[in-house]
């Protein structure tokens, strides 16, 4: 069933709707909207950032080593002065040591050395910098990412709930217009031949000229209402075909239905809380400003780390330069130009934000799915009771054809016969027609919209005749 499945999507993905030779089912539109529609792009892009950026923050606690490389010029100049401690004793060293000038060098009472190093040359070095303790503003940003991440596939579900609930009223939309269509045309052609029945009598001497004017009236009457449903059948369908970026519609497979299996509204509203993808991405929202809070808390936190450092080039190295050093540091700021404590308090008012916003969100959403549970129950109750309506209908035709037949009746009185049973059978249709759009705003609302796909294979549902 699977592979059978996976065929009839890609045929509708890869297949104009208009040329595939079998009908396009409700699975199969919704594929091929998936696969076109421009703003589920967008957020699955913003996921493929926030993938990357958890990835990015997943290195944090690692090492940063970096190659450094310079070209210096410049130089060093020394000036050193320092007492003579052999000042008293020159005579007898220089008797000692016959050395040409000894005696005279030892005999000053200070010794000065002025040198000049030239320092030019070419540097380069290795630099290794391993955070230790940050005070957890680390931990915060790991977290705050996969948090964003958490949030922004929340509100991919949600657009992709937003287009399935949009791609239910135009499939559907489509689905009642044409029915209504076809009854119209039914009512058209039998006054089409009502008016030639009624001419052929008014010729025959069997009604009066204003039974057979009554019949035009009627016949034009329906026609009026035909173009109507033509007009609207259009409009349906090419509503449909810009959603699905085609140029046109072809035959749909999936009629309307109800289902008496509603379940109860705290059913609805326990599952809405639990899986509604606004309040996903309201949680993570909140994820996030409470990681901003301990970010903010973590500069009062000294920084450890580690650090290294080697010269690759030792030959223009000055003396005090080293090969290379390594060691382990702590940093503690005393004094920031900026006030932490208004870092740490701006965060926290975001935490309150948050906290807000999911209780708003939390109320808001249980009003959904109450009128979205509403309105199903009233859809259902209005289709069921538009049966009886059809069936007296049905038999006031069968009747009043018959009178008419007999002369017992006039054109007028089957006219209005029929327009009574055409109005049940639209009511009728429009009552599916709103049951299955409250039905997938409901499950929309409770972030269940894969359930509702599976409706349309249930046993318990009743199928609307298209």
């Amino acid at each position: 069933m699977k592979k059978i499945y996976l065929a009839a999507a890609l045929c509708a993905i890869f297949l104009p709707l208009s040329t595939q030779a079998s009908g396009v089912s409700f699975h199969q539109a919704r594929a091929l909207m998936t696969q076109r529609a421009d703003t589920l792009k967008m957020s699955q892009a913003d996921i493929d950032q926030k993938q990357q950026q958890v990835k990015e923050s997943r290195s944090l606690r690692g090492p940063k080593i970096s190659l450094n490389a310079q070209q210096i010029e410049g130089r060093k100049d020394i000036h050193m002065a320092f007492d003579n401690p052999l000042a008293g004793a020159s005579g007898m060293i220089g008797q000692a040591l016959p050395i040409p000038g000894l005696s005279e060098m030892l005999g000053q009472n200070k010794f000065k050395i002025d040198l000049e190093e030239d320092i030019s040359g070419p540097r380069a070095s290795i630099d290794m910098m391993w955070p230790i303790y940050t005070g957890g503003a680390i931990s915060a940003q790991q977290k705050a990412s996969e948090a964003a991440l958490r949030q922004a596939r929340a509100s991919h579900e949600k657009t992709q709930d937003e287009l399935d609930t949009l791609l239910v009223q135009k499939y559907f939309g489509v689905q009642l217009a044409r029915s209504v269509e076809k009854l119209r045309a039914d009512l058209f052609k039998q006054s089409e031949r009502d008016l030639n029945r009624a001419k052929r009598f008014e010729k025959a001497g069997m009604i009066a000229k204003i039974e057979r004017m009554s019949a035009q009236v009627n016949r034009d009457a329906a026609e009026r209402e035909y173009i109507g449903s033509q007009t609207d059948r259009k409009v349906a369908e090419t509503e449909l075909a810009d959603l699905l970026r085609e140029e046109s519609v072809g035959r749909l497979d999936t009629p309307m239905f109800v289902s008496k299996d509603l379940k109860t509204l705290s059913y609805w509203q326990d599952r809405a809380l639990a899986n509604n993808p606004i309040l996903k991405a309201l949680d993570a929202q909140h994820e996030q400003a409470r990681m901003g809070v301990q970010a903010a808390k973590s500069t009062y936190h000294p920084q450890l780390y580690l650090f290294g450092h080697y010269n690759m080039i030792k030959h223009y190295l000055t003396l005090p330069e080293p090969d290379w050093i390594a060691g382990i540091g702590v940093s503690f700021t005393l004094w920031d130009n900026r006030d932490r404590s208004a870092r740490v308090g701006g965060a926290q008012a975001l935490v309150n934000k948050a906290r807000a916003a999911q209780s708003q969100a939390r109320n808001e959403i249980n009003k959904i799915v109450e009128v979205a549970w509403l309105k199903s129950n009233q859809a259902l109750e209005q289709y069921r009771l538009s049966a009886s309506s059809i069936e007296l209908a049905k038999e006031n035709v069968r009747l009043r054809e018959k009178s008419f037949n007999e002369g017992l009746s006039t054109v007028d009185d089957v006219n209005d016969a029929r327009n009574k049973l055409i109005a049940a059978e639209v009511a009728s249709r429009v009552a599916a027609y709103r049951f299955v759009v409250a039905f997938s705003l409901l499950h929309a609302a409770s972030g269940s919209m894969l359930d509702f796909m599976d409706t349309f294979s249930r046993p318990d549902i009743t199928v609307i005749e298209q």
